[in-house]
């Protein structure tokens, strides 16, 4: 969100600074975890505008599925967003089978270790310098990682209006 921000993406640039004005931060507040959750919810609200769009390309009846065929060799490279992050695939084939492939997963961008520079990795440079109110109870790192990565293994705490805990789930 912030690439198309200073690209000048004018769809994105106004959602962004509606937001940024409701909330009175400034775009260097984005950095963070309140920015991070703030830029998934712009990035939705883009997404849903476009749908009626989207919605009115899709042809009924017309095949979703095209055939293909497996080559006997070649390679390929895959790049996507998700929520969380970047991810990249690759792949190579020879004699119509899979040689090798390798995912880097956005977890393994922003949980990455220190660079060869010495550079620490997203999450790392993030939990630098926070400060924690109960050691026993963490939260504060608890609620960086997962803006970064929310699907780390995490549990749901269902909790009622009147704040007891009703039952735990496990995210898979």
């Amino acid at each position: 969100m912030l690439i198309n921000y200073k690209k000048g993406n004018q769809e994105v640039k106004d959602k962004v600074d509606e937001v940024l004005k409701e909330v009175d931060i400034s775009i260097f507040s984005l950095p963070s975890v309140m920015g991070r959750h703030l830029m998934r919810a712009v990035e939705a609200w883009v997404i849903v505008e476009k749908m009626q769009d989207w919605l009115e390309k899709i042809h009924p009846n017309t095949p979703a599925f095209h055939p293909y065929s497996i080559p006997q060799e070649g390679e390929g490279v895959g790049l996507g967003c998700a929520p969380r992050g970047a991810n990249a695939h690759w792949i190579s084939i020879v004699e119509g089978k899979i040689n090798r492939y390798q995912v880097v997963t956005p977890t393994a961008w922003n949980a990455s270790p220190k660079d060869s520079k010495g550079n620490p990795g997203p999450i790392e440079k993030a939990l630098q310098g926070t400060k924690v109110k109960d050691a026993n109870n963490p939260f504060e790192i608890v609620r960086i990682v997962r803006s970064f990565d929310p699907c780390l293994a995490c549990a749901v705490h269902l909790i009622n209006a009147s704040g007891k805990e009703i039952g735990k789930y496990r995210i898979v």
